[in-house]
């Protein structure tokens, strides 16, 4: 295989990550950590799948697949998020009584989890799904893949990037910023993805300044994390009953989104 295929690494880059979707949906420990873990690696498979020549590689039906079966995790991910957000905002400040609140936001999280296994016992389900996407993956013709390709939808990503930053300045509503997050952390993914391809190799920016960029776009999607997360809490707190100390909860939740800077 020449230098300029470096197909053999996105191959096996999708494989791992495959893998990995597989055994966090079969763990039993921890499921909420397992979930979690499960929809970062399909997002960064499917962040790797956006880097493709459409015209050399079919795989828009597994990159569909894939969208689908994070999407269906998101909800348990989402039970899971506003009880971490509680519990940090908690530590924050300790004159806010936060433990009626999170003991419903913990109950709350355990039966979503448990209708989503009623509904797919041990997820089996949705392990089956990434069981029949791996083997098509591994069987494209990887050897077609160029680095000036993956360079080419690098810089496209990127303007993505900027121009979803500059809607999100505009109006500032929830869906422009939570799509300028995404698409930070697809960035950031693909940056990640294409340093192991060797992508990135005698890129006129040069390697230190591609890891700044990636720094600053993990900053850029933690920051925005954050917001979306606080944005989540509220809408949630604010449907609880009075009688459990909500409005000086919202009143700090508040002040951390006023804090937190586009």
């Amino acid at each position: 295989m020449s230098k300029d295929a470096p197909g053999e690494a996105a191959r096996e880059l999708l494989r791992r990550d495959g893998q990995a979707v597989l055994e966090a949906l079969a763990a039993t420990l921890d499921r909420h950590d397992a979930i979690h873990a499960a929809r970062k690696a399909i997002r960064r498979m499917r962040a790797l799948l956006a880097l493709l020549d459409e015209d050399d590689f079919c795989l828009a039906r597994d990159d569909l697949a894939l969208r689908r079966l994070g999407k269906g995790l998101s909800y348990m991910r989402d039970a899971h998020v506003v009880v971490e957000t509680a519990a940090r905002l908690q530590t924050l400040d300790g004159t806010v009584e936060w433990r009626a609140i999170l003991a419903a936001l913990m109950a709350r999280r355990e039966r979503i989890l448990q209708r989503a296994l009623r509904g797919d016992p041990e997820f089996a389900r949705r392990r089956a799904v990434v069981e029949q996407v791996m083997p098509h993956m591994q069987q494209q013709p990887w050897e077609r893949l160029r680095r000036s390709g993956v360079r080419a939808a690098l810089a496209r990503s990127e303007r993505r990037v900027v121009k979803a930053a500059a809607r999100a300045a505009d109006d500032g509503d929830d869906e422009a910023v939570h799509r300028w997050r995404r698409r930070a952390r697809r960035l950031r993914m693909q940056l990640d993805a294409a340093h192991v391809l060797g992508t990135l190799h005698g890129h006129v920016h040069g390697d230190g300044a591609v890891a700044r960029k990636a720094k600053a776009l993990h900053k850029v999607s933690d920051r925005l994390g954050w917001m979306q997360d606080l944005r989540l809490l509220r809408n949630l707190v604010r449907n609880l009953p009075a009688d459990i100390h909500k409005a000086t909860a919202l009143e700090q939740i508040d002040a951390e989104l006023a804090a937190v800077k586009l």
